[in-house]
């Protein structure tokens, strides 16, 4: 494991001082049921996703001046996202060092965008863990300077402004149902326009349901005035 971890470490662009931390970072609930161990990943994400935030929020507020704290936070949430934060992993091939149960390597669960999210989080929370705020800082703006644009998808807005145009009034929207342990909750949700379902989206927070329902929906309205068009 050690061979595989220096790959990684190649990989992330930071030499662990102590590699347990990694170790740890790398090592899922299921893993660590399943083998007897007494402890995974789960303290060390809470950490990494709050150290991100604040490094997140900090260059954001630096980046763009001119900007207002809306735009910033919808900034940071698109950033901060597990679809976002799963790309990062798989660019460092994050995917492939992850510790998971045999039932879960059954499941897919290493291509899962929670699971990958969950396990780039405690990997921040290692390296802070194993250095400081400073270098985590650095280590957490490599990945964001390499994104050439930061750009917002905000499909609510985007929704409500189409369904008060088309309809007069504003989209609604419903937690169908959730699922999965507390560490690994998923939300559904459903967006409806007076009273019709227009969309479902899941998430790991009900904002982000909501975000994928509202796109749904926007595509099912799209499809549907050229359907209109076509006839006409």
């Amino acid at each position: 494991m050690l061979g595989n971890l220096k790959i990684l470490e190649d990989n992330l662009g930071y030499v662990f001082k102590n590699r347990d931390y990694l170790k740890l970072a790398l090592t899922h609930r299921s893993y660590s049921s399943e083998y007897g161990l007494k402890d995974c990943n789960e303290r060390m994400e809470f950490l990494g996703d709050s150290v991100l935030s604040s490094i997140v929020a900090d260059f954001l507020y630096s980046k763009y001046v001119n900007d207002d704290e809306g735009k910033l936070s919808r900034l940071k949430s698109q950033i901060v996202s597990a679809k976002n934060l799963s790309k990062w992993a798989k660019n460092i091939s994050l995917d492939k060092f992850i510790l998971i149960s045999k039932s879960e390597e059954l499941n897919s669960a290493r291509n899962r965008d929670t699971l990958l999210c969950d396990s780039f989080e405690a990997v921040i929370g290692a390296v802070y863990l194993d250095s400081d705020f400073l270098t985590t800082s650095n280590f957490i703006k490599k990945f964001l300077n390499s994104q050439k644009k930061f750009g917002i998808t905000d499909y609510k807005s985007t929704l409500q402004e189409k369904v008060q145009s088309e309809f007069q009034t504003l989209p609604q929207y419903k937690v169908i149902k959730e699922y999965g342990p507390d560490h690994d909750k998923k939300f559904e949700v459903g967006v409806y326009i007076n009273d019709s379902l227009f969309g479902i989206g899941v998430g790991i927070s009900k904002k982000e349901a909501e975000q994928m329902s509202a796109r749904e929906a926007g595509k099912k309205l799209k499809n549907k005035k050229k359907d209109t068009e076509a006839v006409q």
